[in-house]
Protein backbone atom coordinates (compact mmCIF):
# COMPACT_ATOMS: atom_id res chain seq x y z
CA UNK A 1 0.00 0.00 0.00
CA UNK A 2 3.31 2.65 0.85
CA UNK A 3 4.35 1.66 -2.84
CA UNK A 4 1.01 2.26 -4.50
CA UNK A 5 0.58 5.57 -2.77
CA UNK A 6 4.13 6.49 -3.17
CA UNK A 7 3.97 5.25 -7.00
CA UNK A 8 0.84 7.90 -7.32
CA UNK A 9 2.14 10.86 -5.53
CA UNK A 10 5.25 10.67 -7.89
CA UNK A 11 2.79 10.50 -10.55
CA UNK A 12 1.19 13.37 -9.72
CA UNK A 13 3.71 15.57 -9.04
CA UNK A 14 5.64 14.05 -12.38
CA UNK A 15 1.70 15.46 -14.22
CA UNK A 16 1.88 18.49 -12.47
CA UNK A 17 5.33 20.13 -13.82
CA UNK A 18 8.46 21.75 -11.86
CA UNK A 19 7.95 24.02 -9.30
CA UNK A 20 10.51 25.71 -7.19
CA UNK A 21 10.28 23.71 -3.44
CA UNK A 22 11.69 24.28 -0.34
CA UNK A 23 14.21 22.81 0.86
CA UNK A 24 11.57 20.88 2.90
CA UNK A 25 9.79 19.71 -0.19
CA UNK A 26 13.30 18.91 -1.66
CA UNK A 27 14.07 16.84 1.46
CA UNK A 28 10.58 14.68 1.70
CA UNK A 29 11.30 14.19 -2.01
CA UNK A 30 14.26 12.50 -0.91
CA UNK A 31 12.83 9.94 1.42
CA UNK A 32 9.92 9.26 -1.29
CA UNK A 33 12.47 8.50 -3.82
CA UNK A 34 14.55 6.48 -1.28
CA UNK A 35 11.48 4.26 0.14
CA UNK A 36 10.01 3.85 -3.26
CA UNK A 37 13.61 2.45 -4.08
CA UNK A 38 13.66 0.52 -1.30
CA UNK A 39 10.27 -1.12 -1.28
CA UNK A 40 10.30 -1.46 -5.55
CA UNK A 41 12.77 -4.40 -4.78
CA UNK A 42 11.05 -6.38 -2.39
CA UNK A 43 8.52 -9.30 -2.50
CA UNK A 44 6.18 -6.87 -1.34
CA UNK A 45 5.52 -4.65 -4.42
CA UNK A 46 3.19 -7.31 -5.73
CA UNK A 47 0.77 -6.78 -3.13
CA UNK A 48 -2.56 -5.66 -3.58
CA UNK A 49 -5.44 -5.02 -0.76
CA UNK A 50 -7.08 -7.90 -2.04
CA UNK A 51 -3.83 -9.98 -1.16
CA UNK A 52 -3.18 -8.66 2.26
CA UNK A 53 -6.74 -9.69 3.08
CA UNK A 54 -6.98 -13.43 2.06
CA UNK A 55 -3.47 -13.57 3.59
CA UNK A 56 -5.32 -12.38 6.96
CA UNK A 57 -7.97 -14.64 6.49
CA UNK A 58 -6.06 -17.63 5.59
CA UNK A 59 -4.07 -17.06 9.00
CA UNK A 60 -6.30 -16.22 11.70
CA UNK A 61 -6.22 -20.04 12.38
CA UNK A 62 -2.54 -19.82 13.39
CA UNK A 63 -1.65 -18.37 16.93
CA UNK A 64 0.58 -15.21 15.02
CA UNK A 65 0.47 -11.96 16.68
CA UNK A 66 0.00 -8.80 14.39
CA UNK A 67 4.28 -8.37 13.76
CA UNK A 68 4.70 -12.11 12.41
CA UNK A 69 1.81 -11.48 10.10
CA UNK A 70 3.22 -8.22 9.16
CA UNK A 71 6.74 -9.55 8.92
CA UNK A 72 5.32 -12.60 6.75
CA UNK A 73 3.47 -10.01 4.55
CA UNK A 74 6.70 -7.77 3.82
CA UNK A 75 8.73 -10.77 2.86
CA UNK A 76 6.40 -13.05 1.40
CA UNK A 77 8.93 -16.21 2.38
CA UNK A 78 7.68 -19.19 -0.46
CA UNK A 79 10.39 -21.50 0.96
CA UNK A 80 10.64 -23.43 3.81
CA UNK A 81 13.92 -22.13 4.78
CA UNK A 82 13.04 -18.27 4.13
CA UNK A 83 9.82 -19.31 6.76
CA UNK A 84 12.19 -19.79 8.97
CA UNK A 85 15.14 -16.77 8.58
Amino acid sequence: QVFQLLTDLKQQRKESGKIKQSSGQQNLNTIMYETLKYISKTPCRYQSPETVRDFLIAMKSHKLTKAEKLQLLNHRPVTAVEIQL
